[in-house]
């Protein structure tokens, strides 16, 4: 079984809510995290400097492509289920 990683992420209240990562990608020049707390589900952008890493939101730009990218993914993997049946 896969150990699974955890964030803790603190809200502009100070507020802590802890997320699980489920799923690292890179796209472009960036590296994106999906996490998820409960029903809900966050698509990040990790930063790093001076070798500490932090996620922040990604751009509205950004975030359009990324669900761009997904939809196709969506698409070719379900045209892939298509041709083995």
């Amino acid at each position: 079984m896969e150990d699974k990683d955890y964030i803790t992420i603190h809200d502009e209240e100070g507020n802590e809510k802890v997320f699980e990562v489920d799923a690292m990608f890179h796209m472009g020049d960036h590296t994106y995290a999906m996490i998820t707390s409960g029903d809900e589900t966050l698509v990040m952008k990790v930063e790093e400097e001076d070798g500490e890493q932090s996620l922040v939101s990604p751009s509205e730009e950004e975030m359009e492509n990324l669900m761009d990218a997904y939809n196709i993914a969506i698409e070719a993997d379900d045209d892939d289920d298509r041709m083995k049946h």
